[in-house]
């Protein structure tokens, strides 16, 4: 499952790729269509709507086909055509003999995408996961009950009909490993395999008491593996961090390519950047965060969850064709497990689950309190309480999951799906077989390793399921960064040269962002902003006491900065830092005197 406010808005996620546009084309040798099927398959009179579709032939079409892989990539909100691209490049060492069918869920991308009008009058920096799906249900109406599970594995199978297609390898990412498995049970004898990646089951615990299990053995995890922290401490940590912050929360500003804007870093906040949306790089960063924070040095951890926030804010700008979030809150309310019953009225809804919340341990939540965990951005809790559709129930419609081979892969490191929920999913299937990917987040087949582990059980029906539990790295874990230049160097010109590597160091781990948001604040002030393809850096403070400007380029696997600093702790320098995997050059000038040294 993906997180839905967060991750749909990280093009590369993790989560689910959301990068499709407008005007999504044919990919490139496609047969493209749409097949017109009922919004209401039980009331004709509900209308109809048309289901777009991209069949991309194999290689090899002098040979009759070896199957057709269908993916989804998750969301919900996301449709698949516009990731075309990618899966040929997935499915690269297949398509010879493998023929790729493409299907836009309805509600995404060519499929009718569904809008939230009224979401343009809310202040996306203060909107909730429970807000934004109430909006949308209001906007929807009568609409909103059309969208779930089973009518939308309905559309794949009037599409398969149309294709002629006998068998379909279905191939799930995060969200799809919860549609999929619902096309299987309704259609069986159309299925030859599954891979789910990032892997939930249909009956999860609507309180998301597993993710906050996932934040907690991450941790633990990434510091066992890099011996660069204690989890235990970590977690302490947090807690006393939650318990400050909760109590008194602190106010910032963060820089962005519209301006600045105000935030806020309570417990919620804290929260939304500790669950990280199964990102796992997170955790290299929130030890020295959260210590330093505790120090009343709140500079990294703001960053982390300014980023967390303009990720949620982000996603209700995206055009409905990229990103519906009305198909994700019609989607996950019409689907998912409820905190309370799906009978109760619509006016009783908040008592029952505040009676339901009640009688839960509140420890399942550390590090958080519940309130601040069902703020965080994980999907559970309160957020269908103001979701004016039906609650109809479980999308299996009281039948099975069919006795088909199934490979379903866990990352380690996953706090969107967790190892656990992928164990439930896999125990759900007489015959799955169950991966840890080691050291991946969501989803795991980002990793090579549980890439190939994938494409050998689409090729052979087996694989070893044991094969990537080692595989990857952990992130690197962080060191508390220095507040004023004079903690890192002896001497002004010394200071000068410490103070560009750690400029052009923390600019170097913003680019990403940089690129995608436009404009990223460095760590103590100054800004980080995109400027065609490399960044220019605006009086950028990484410390006190020294400010710096220049620009930072990529040149093929290397970064190049080029910096002028100042400041009353260090001497003036112009310098320029070739950046590669095995270390930094650096010439230039200190005081006007030449470099004669490499860093």
């Amino acid at each position: 499952m993906t997180s839905p406010v967060l991750v749909l808005a990280l093009a590369a996620a993790l989560l689910a790729p959301a990068t499709a546009r407008a005007d999504t084309p044919c990919p490139p040798r496609a047969q493209c269509g749409t097949v017109t099927v009922p919004l209401d398959r039980a009331d004709p009179a509900a209308g109809t709507l048309d289901v777009a579709y991209a069949l991309v032939p194999r290689a090899d079409t002098g040979r009759p086909a070896l199957g057709t892989i269908v993916p989804n990539p998750g969301g919900p909100g996301s449709g698949a055509i516009a990731e075309a691209a990618t899966y040929e490049e997935l499915f690269a060492p297949l398509r010879e003999r493998r023929d790729l069918l493409l299907i836009d869920p309805r509600g995404t991308g060519g499929s009718g995408a569904l809008a939230c009008p009224s979401l343009a009058a809310r202040d996306p920096l203060t909107l909730d996961l429970a807000g934004l799906v109430a909006t949308c249900g209001a906007d929807l109406g009568p609409r909103a009950n059309f969208y779930g599970a089973a009518a939308t594995a309905d559309d794949f199978e009037a599409v398969r009909a149309k294709l002629g297609i006998e068998q379909l390898d279905l191939y799930g990412q995060s969200y799809g490993t919860f549609l999929l498995p619902v096309y299987a049970a309704r259609h069986p004898e159309r299925v030859r395999s599954m891979v789910l990646s990032g892997a939930y089951p249909l009956a999860f615990d609507p309180w998301a008491r597993d993710l906050a299990g996932g934040v907690r053995e991450s941790i633990e995890r990434v510091c066992r593996r890099t011996g660069e922290c204690s989890g235990r401490r970590v977690l302490d940590d947090l807690a006393r961090l939650a318990q400050r912050l909760r109590k008194a929360p602190v106010r910032f500003t963060a820089p962005t390519a519209n301006g600045p804007v105000e935030l806020t870093l309570g417990e919620a906040e804290l929260a939304m950047a500790t669950y990280g949306r199964g990102d796992p790089s997170v955790y290299g960063l929130l030890p020295a965060a959260v210590a330093a924070a505790l120090d009343h040095d709140y500079a990294l951890l703001q960053r982390l969850a300014a980023r967390a926030r303009l990720f949620q804010a982000a996603i209700v700008t995206f055009p409905p064709e990229a990103v519906s979030v009305a198909q994700l809150a019609a989607t996950t309310c019409h689907d998912y497990p409820m905190p309370f019953d799906r009978a109760t009225p619509f006016a009783d809804r908040k008592a029952a689950f505040d009676g339901a919340l009640s009688v839960l341990e509140p420890a399942a939540f550390t590090p958080f309190s519940a309130s601040a965990w069902f703020q965080s951005g994980v999907w559970g809790g309160p957020a269908c309480i103001g979701w004016p559709g039906a609650l109809t129930g479980s999308p299996l419609e009281g039948r099975s999951l069919p006795d088909v081979p199934v490979l379903v892969q866990s990352g380690d490191l996953d706090t969107n799906t967790p190892v656990e929920q992928g164990r439930a999913a896999a125990a759900q299937f007489p015959r799955a077989t169950f991966a840890v990917i080691g050291n991946a987040g969501h989803t795991p087949d980002a990793d090579p390793c549980a890439a190939a582990m994938a494409i050998e059980f689409v090729r052979r029906l087996r694989t070893d399921a044991n094969r990537c539990r080692t595989a990857g790295s952990p992130p690197d874990v962080v060191a508390r960064p220095a507040r004023r230049a004079a903690e890192l160097a002896g001497t002004p010109a010394r200071r000068a040269v410490a103070v560009a590597l750690a400029t052009a160091a923390d600019a170097q781990a913003t680019a990403e962002l940089t690129q995608l948001f436009g404009t990223v604040g460095a760590l103590r002030g100054g800004a980080y902003v995109a400027a065609g393809d490399g960044i220019r850096i605006d009086a950028a403070r990484v410390v006190s006491g020294a400010v710096a400007d220049g620009t930072l380029r990529r040149d093929g696997s290397a970064f190049i900065t080029r910096l002028r600093v100042r400041g009353r702790a260090v001497s003036s320098a112009r310098l320029t830092l070739r950046t590669t995997q095995t270390g930094t050059r650096i010439t230039g000038t200190v005081a006007g005197v030449r470099l004669r040294k490499v860093a």
